[in-house]
Order: structure tokens, then C-alpha cells, then sequence
């Protein structure tokens, strides 16, 4: 056999070989250009992420072609990213805001309370200046009734009237989507339990007056009254009144309101 055969018959076998398997990486689930090659991209100090850099990218060109659904398609896109970037935004700033408040509150040698509810999660509570902690500790209320206590801060929080949001049973109109399945049925049973509740207060009030208060506190009841403030908000009796008399008038008021608390949570 001679040599050109020779060749002809190693070329005719390598044609033949299978290849040798193509060794899969990390990289072949993500998106085109979503490398770690890439230079970072910054939008409004948010650096993304490679995939999205590499939607950023996506999008740019479809809205940079002449055909109108790709220019559409590029519009939603990009709508979509924002929305991304701008819920990390205010992610930075809410924890901005909160290391900031941390830090003040611990200069001034105050103990805080950071919230992990997801309705308000990183809400601080200075539980150094708690109306409801501050009574148990000078015995002014029993154990029973600081635990009511907080089964109505639980409640009051959960429904954050801070926020000024009606009712569903005043206004039918408000639909309530966040929160995911079920939480709107979760939320009415709340805001009922709060209503049945401070009613039962004020049918043991003296000092609820209705329609016929005069000032806002005889409308609700001293004793709805001091429990939202104190048991719901966490202020503290001498941030209510420098008055001896009225706080003491405000903590009768406020027993009144969590011995009827008691009983509708059934701790009693």
C-alpha cells in the first residue's frame, strides 16, 4: 500500500470517529451575553444582574428596530426592568432609612424592636418608651392584661389604620389584592374582631358619648381611646400628658379596655 493510500485510509477513519462530548458548564442556562465577562451595568445606582443586563440589552435592540411589535415588545420589557430596578431602589432606601433611625435611637440608649411582619416588616418600635412594657414593669397592669394588650397590637398592626385605610364594611368599593390568597378574608376577620371588640369597650365606658362627643376621645371612649394609643400604638402615658391626674384617669381607662380584651381573646 502506499503512502498517499495510507493517508487516504487514517483520513477516511477519523471521518468516521464520533466527537468527544461537549462538557456542559454553568453558563448554558442563562441568557445570551449573561456572563461574568460582562462589565456591570448601573441603572439608577442598581447594578444589575447579568441576566438582566442582558434583557436590558434585548430590549434596547427591539426598540431600536424598525418593525412596531418589536418596538412594542422592547416598551414592556423595559417597563418590566424598571419596575425590578425601581423595587430595589426603594428596598436601599427603606434600609437606609432604617439603619439611620437604628443608630440615632441607639445613641440615645433606647431599646428597639425591628418588626419582621410581612405587613410592615421593619417597622421599629422603641420598646424602651412602650406605654404597655413601662406599665407591667411598674405593676400597673397584670400579666394577663399585657398579654391582651399585645394580642390587640397584633390585630391593630395587621390592619394599620395608621395608614388610614377604611374598612371594607364602610366602603365596599376598596379591593384589597395584596398580601396573596386569602388575604383579604384574613384582613375582614380582623377588622371585625377589632370592631366587636371596641365596641364591648364602649358599652362599659361611661365616657363614650358617640355622635354626641364633643371632642374625639368622648366619641370613640376614653377607654377605645387609650388602648389605641397605648396597647396599639406603643405610646407611653407621660407622652399622652404631663398631668398626674390624666394619666391616671388614662390608665383606668386603659385597664377598663384590657380586661374587655382579655376576654375576647379569651385569656381569661
Amino acid at each position: 500500500m502506499s503512502k498517499a493510500d495510507r493517508n487516504r485510509k487514517r483520513s477516511q477513519r477519523r471521518a468516521g470517529k464520533p466527537s468527544v462530548p461537549r462538557v456542559i458548564g454553568a453558563n448554558d442556562n442563562t441568557l445570551p451575553g449573561a456572563n461574568d465577562d460582562m462589565p456591570e451595568v448601573v441603572v439608577r445606582g442598581v447594578v444589575l444582574t447579568p441576566t438582566q443586563a442582558a434583557r436590558l440589552a434585548h430590549a434596547e435592540a427591539n426598540l431600536a428596530d424598525a418593525d412596531l411589535g418589536r418596538r412594542r415588545m422592547g416598551r414592556d420589557q423595559t417597563l418590566a426592568l424598571d419596575a425590578e430596578i425601581d423595587a430595589k431602589v426603594q428596598e436601599a432606601r427603606r434600609r437606609a432609612d432604617l439603619d439611620e433611625t437604628l443608630t440615632l435611637e441607639a445613641r440615645r440608649g433606647s431599646s428597639i424592636e425591628v418588626s419582621d411582619r410581612q405587613e410592615h416588616r421593619g417597622r421599629v418600635r422603641i420598646t424602651s418608651r412602650d406605654g404597655l412594657e413601662t406599665l407591667l414593669t411598674a405593676h400597673s397592669i397584670t400579666t394577663i392584661q399585657h398579654a391582651a394588650g399585645l394580642r390587640y397590637r397584633d390585630d391593630y398592626e395587621a390592619i394599620d389604620p395608621e395608614k388610614q385605610l377604611t374598612p371594607p364594611s364602610i366602603d365596599q368599593s376598596r379591593n384589597i389584592s395584596r398580601g396573596g390568597d386569602g388575604y383579604a378574608l384574613k384582613r375582614r376577620e380582623i377588622e371585625e374582631r377589632v370592631r366587636d371588640l371596641e365596641k364591648m369597650i364602649q358599652e362599659e365606658d361611661r365616657t363614650f358619648k358617640g355622635a354626641n362627643g364633643r371632642t374625639a376621645v368622648e366619641r370613640t371612649g376614653r377607654a377605645v381611646w387609650a388602648l389605641r394609643e397605648i396597647a396599639g400604638k406603643g405610646s407611653n402615658l407621660r407622652s399622652l400628658t404631663n398631668s398626674g391626674s390624666v394619666q391616671a384617669s388614662i390608665s383606668a381607662a386603659l385597664i377598663l379596655a384590657l380586661d374587655c380584651a382579655a376576654v375576647a381573646y379569651g385569656l381569661e
